[in-house]
C-alpha cells in the first residue's frame, strides 16, 4: 500500500489533468464559433476626444 504522501500526489495529479482537459474542451468548443463580443485588448490607450 502507498503511503499517505504519494496518494494523495496521485489525487491531485488526476484531479488536475481532469481540470485541464474540460478546460481545453471547453476552449476547443468554444474556439469554433468565436465572435467578436467588444474591442481588442491592446496596451494603447484610444482617444476618442481627439
Amino acid at each position: 500500500m502507498h503511503d499517505k504522501v504519494t496518494m494523495i500526489n496521485l489525487v491531485w495529479v488526476m484531479l488536475m489533468t481532469a481540470m485541464v482537459a474540460t478546460s481545453a474542451t471547453f476552449y476547443v468548443k468554444d474556439s469554433t464559433n468565436g465572435k467578436f463580443n467588444g474591442p481588442p485588448m491592446t496596451a494603447r490607450y484610444h482617444s476618442f476626444g481627439h
